[in-house]
């Protein structure tokens, strides 16, 4: 009997750790950016506009955080999240945090009753309550004023993956910076440009790995990029490393 009852309670307590750890299994970033993100802008500093539907998921988290009265700091996370589950499958007025402006501006969500699951929303309210965050805001804003203070060309450096093939592997996947500038050094930086803005495949024999194209980089970045590496200061750097 004690047996059978000792087997009972292992399967009994196996079941329960199943159940509250299933979310664990759920990645909450993939599930915001696929149930969250049609609404809600997604990003880190946050993005606004006048056709919005809803408050930025920053922006949101947040509030939550600061409008939300807990005894005890640690009991925080656990009431956020009861929050989430309850309020996007029955949400009310009533309910809601938000203040009275910001309820005329969007109105109360729609409910999301069938479209989302329990532990699916448990998985989005930890990762937005871990991902969004004041502090960590605060830093991605000095580490972006950081680099807005460099020169252009460091910039980019600074925030793509250049070094990866041009520098760090001195050539043995993709033509260095000095080989490209040598290259090009009577036709300026029109062809560096140009390969770097649509991509560049099959104009180095050597290497058979296409370049991606980089389509978000200022003209002031672009035409940086270019002239460091047309110049090859990009060598004197590393030779001094």
């Amino acid at each position: 009997m004690r047996w059978f009852l000792a087997i009972g309670l292992v399967l009994w307590l196996q079941g329960c750790s199943q159940e509250e750890g299933s979310h664990k299994r759920l990645d909450g970033k993939k599930l915001a950016e696929q149930k969250c993100a049609q609404c809600h802008n997604l990003e880190m500093p946050p993005k606004t506009s006048d056709t919005e539907l809803a408050p930025p998921l920053y922006t949101v988290t947040v509030h939550l955080k600061d409008w939300m009265k807990v005894s005890n700091p640690s009991e925080l996370r656990g009431k956020f999240t009861d929050f989430v589950k309850s309020y996007v499958i029955a949400p009310d007025r009533s309910k809601s945090y938000c203040n009275k402006e910001s309820l005329e501006t969007y109105g109360v969500m729609p409910s999301q009753k069938g479209k989302v699951t329990e532990d699916e929303l448990e998985a989005i309210a930890h990762y937005a309550f871990d991902t969004y965050d004041q502090m960590k805001m605060l830093e991605i804003l000095q580490e972006r004023a950081k680099i807005e203070a460099l020169p252009p060309a460091q910039q980019v450096l600074a925030t793509k993956d250049c070094k990866l093939c041009h520098i760090a592997t001195g050539g043995k996947i993709a033509p260095t910076f000095a080989q490209i500038g040598k290259k090009y050094a009577k036709e300026g930086t029109a062809p560096i440009k140009e390969a770097i803005m649509h991509g560049s495949k099959g104009k180095w024999p050597k290497y058979t790995m296409p370049m991606r194209p980089y389509t978000d980089l200022t003209p002031a970045q672009l035409e940086g990029i270019a002239n460091y590496i047309l110049t090859c200061e990009c060598k004197k750097n590393t030779d001094k490393k």
